[in-house]
């Protein structure tokens, strides 16, 4: 049940849209008793907020290392729930374990690779710039299309998606401070100038 955990980590949209669902299963708490909720990036804690869950804790930096370092020490309750997709990094659950949480991870989805059709193939080696917008996608589009797929702009939505990029040989030109998918658009768009044209 969930108010046998102190605190419930959303580190992503998918996350949220695939759990929350079971929550309304649950029965109510009271205030005193309310599980916490920590959220990674605004468009999380947005969907959150959408579906009703107050969010105690966002960190400054979308990332699951600052997550780690804004996140308090055990006080009393120790229990964090962590509702994840079926492959993810273990930072998180390892970092929060170190820091004396012990920590419940549920596959809450799985994300799976897609053939990209021939069309678009052919529309990102004509294109200016390639979008990354996580480690996953990284992997899944180079596997698939190879490296001379690549167009000459890598932009990518954070350092860990950028890690994974470089990791596979890529030159990463832009990846925002902010790491939502506004601010990688207006990071691409200032890094192209003006003069950029959409494909179509």
């Amino acid at each position: 049940h969930l108010a046998e955990y102190d605190w419930v980590v959303f580190t992503s949209v998918n996350a949220v849209e695939h759990f929350v669902p079971l929550l309304g299963r649950l029965p109510p708490v009271t205030p005193a008793t309310r599980t916490r909720i920590a959220a990674i990036g605004a468009g999380t804690a947005r969907a959150l907020a959408g579906a009703g869950l107050p969010v105690d804790l966002v960190p400054k930096r979308f990332v699951a290392e600052s997550l780690l370092e804004a996140f308090p020490p055990p006080c009393g309750g120790r229990r964090v729930l962590l509702p994840r997709a079926a492959v993810a990094r273990e930072v998180l659950p390892e970092g929060l374990r170190t820091a004396g949480w012990q920590v419940d991870v549920v596959e809450a989805y799985r994300t799976e690779r897609s053939r990209p059709p021939a069309e678009s193939l052919a529309a990102a080696r004509g294109a200016d710039a390639i979008t990354f917008t996580s480690a996953s996608s990284v992997g899944s589009y180079l596997d698939e299309a190879g490296a001379d797929a690549v167009p000459p702009v890598v932009a990518c939505i954070g350092p860990v998606t950028a890690a994974a990029a470089r990791e596979r040989g890529l030159e990463v030109d832009v990846v925002p401070e902010v790491h939502t998918m506004k601010a990688l658009a207006e990071a691409l768009a200032a890094h192209l100038g003006p003069d950029a044209q959409p494909l179509g």
